[in-house]
């Protein structure tokens, strides 16, 4: 695959369609959003001279370098709070859509702590166990893995171990079926959907029906779990979950609570599984999997961690760099400034601004390099880094490498 995207093409949007669950309702409206993004970045013409332009739906910015500045907004110039309404209608209101102030480093300095204490081997072990433990019982139709099928199992039992959620009463383990709207609670399924509905720029109607529904039955469910916890006297052993109750002890905060475990849990799964989908079929359908699976077999290695890093890391960070998830953020403007240097820009208070977090890493990409932070909103390690970089980034990296060397390593040898 050419690593040359600057105009969309019909090939691009089939390869996407692959890379997806089309049998399932979710998968229908991923392709969907697809077929959307596809065209209106072409109607937008995404990829301007300079890196940003108006557009009559805002102002799109393609290039990494105004991308990293726009998440990063040291001059203060944008806001993420317009994620806040929407919020209001599926999860609720938590840090994650709070601009920095005193009410987010209330929320987020002790949750972010938390996150942030799993290491990169810790959560590679973990995933590694479960992948393989998931592949011995799902059906591999043809010798073909379902990544998708695997990818609910192991998010399952991760999340039941560093959340404490499936609880298997409140809420249950599976994936997504429309059946979900009309029933309590399921992980990882349901926490999709009010992703997609809030980081979408332009979530269409079947997106916010599904987003909304499904964020308020987890923000119905986890508050039960959540309250029945609280009359036993229980603090959760699962180490997240334990350290978001430690946070907020007083019953009065009980919605918060829940809120903020469903808001974590729904700002890590979708985009790494996003990813790990898009990663396993993309190397399904194509010499990858054969090529890594020799390379394993060759290597002297002993350590899992350290082989997964030299031979299966780096085609993982280059796919995502051409097949991001997310693929595009937003933020709105908060006052009138120039964006960009050369064909600079005028953006108004009050401008949508669209972020083509896949024109940044593809932009990377040609370039031979291999970051991928802007699709965790930014990179974390650095000072100054954005508000909204991903905490999780080291353990949702780590779980995302461990799952797509468990299934390569997994596959018949050659």
């Amino acid at each position: 695959m050419s690593a040359d995207a600057d105009q969309p093409s019909s090939g691009n949007v089939a390869e996407r369609k692959f890379a997806r669950d089309a049998g399932t309702v979710w998968g229908m409206i991923l392709d969907h959003l697809v077929d959307k993004h596809v065209e209106s970045a072409a109607a937008m013409k995404i990829n301007p001279e300079g890196g940003v332009a108006r557009t009559p739906e805002g102002v799109v910015v393609t290039s990494k370098e105004l991308v990293q500045q726009v998440l990063l907004n040291a001059d203060g110039n944008y806001t993420i709070e317009g994620y806040q309404p929407r919020m209001e209608q599926s999860i609720g209101v938590i840090y994650l859509g709070m601009d920095w102030g005193a009410e987010y480093e209330r929320q987020s300095i002790p949750a972010n702590a938390a996150i942030g204490r799993v290491t990169r081997r810790e959560a590679f072990d973990l995933a590694v166990a479960e992948t393989r433990a998931a592949l011995a019982t799902v059906a591999a139709p043809n010798g073909i893995v379902d990544i998708q099928a695997v990818s609910d199992v192991v998010f399952a039992k991760l999340c039941a171990h560093w959340f404490d959620i499936p609880d298997g009463v409140h809420v249950k383990a599976g994936g997504f079926r429309i059946s979900n709207l009309f029933s309590g609670g399921f992980c990882p399924g349901d926490y999709t959907p009010p992703s997609g509905y809030i980081v979408h720029p332009d979530p269409d109607f079947l997106l916010t029906l599904f987003g909304q529904r499904t964020g308020q039955i987890l923000r119905e469910s986890v508050n039960k779990y959540v309250a029945e916890k609280r009359a036993a006297g229980q603090i959760p052993t699962a180490a997240l979950t334990r350290a978001f109750f430690e946070e907020f002890p007083d019953p009065k905060d009980n919605d918060l609570l829940a809120r903020t475990i469903v808001g974590v849990m729904m700002g890590a799964l979708p985009t790494i599984n996003g990813n790990l989908v898009t990663i396993v079929k993309t190397w399904q359908r194509t010499a990858t999997l054969l090529a890594l699976q020799a390379k394993l077999n060759a290597s002297t290695e002993t350590d899992e961690f350290v082989k997964a890093h030299q031979i299966v890391e780096p085609p993982m960070r280059e796919t995502m760099q051409m097949q991001p998830t997310p693929d595009w953020l937003w933020r709105k403007a908060k006052k009138d400034h120039m964006l960009g240097t050369k064909n600079p820009v005028q953006v108004h208070a009050g401008d949508k601004i669209y972020l083509s977090i896949a024109q940044a890493t593809q932009e990377e990409l040609r370039a031979g390099g291999n970051d991928i932070c802007p699709l965790f909103g930014g990179d974390r390690s650095k000072s100054p880094h954005p508000t909204h970089a991903c905490p999780g980034f080291e353990m949702g990296f780590g779980i995302l490498l461990g799952i797509a060397f468990a299934v390569v390593d997994s596959q018949p040898k050659p």
